[in-house]
């Protein structure tokens, strides 16, 4: 598991779901920008956390309602396969951001906004994990 995320039970799916009720800090989402070296805005717009929102959020310290929560934890979960199945998170940066072709051309930071294309995305990773490419 990728250390962003290791004060997070992100593969206890029980524990996590208790974590997601209670909301996530926003701060999670900086840390999200910071690993993947991109604005937090542009996290937030990946999750559907509007800019105003998230700056209200990490100005008030706030948490995260369920279903904002709910969004950026899938988007948590993916990171942290994408690290263990590529083996580095250099790794994970990379194909995280690269449009692939067996995801319709889409990268997978896009398809994580939504469970259908997270699932999508967590089957190519599986694939990738067993060694199995196309």
């Amino acid at each position: 598991m990728s250390v962003v995320f290791k004060s997070y039970p992100l593969e206890n799916d029980l524990e996590m779901a208790a974590v997601v009720l209670g909301g996530l800090p926003p701060s999670v989402v900086k840390r999200i920008g910071a690993f993947l070296g991109i604005r937090a805005t542009k996290v937030g717009s990946i999750v559907k956390i509007s800019e105003k929102t998230l700056d209200r959020r990490l100005k008030s310290g706030a948490r995260l309602k369920p279903d904002e929560s709910e969004r950026l934890a899938r988007l948590m979960r993916i990171i942290s396969l994408a690290v263990s199945a590529l083996e580095s998170e250099d790794n994970a940066r990379q194909w995280l951001q690269r449009p692939l072709r067996e995801l319709g051309g889409q990268t997978p930071l896009q398809l994580a906004a939504t469970e259908p294309g997270s699932r999508e995305v967590e089957r190519v990773l599986g694939r990738i994990e067993h060694g199995i490419f196309a």
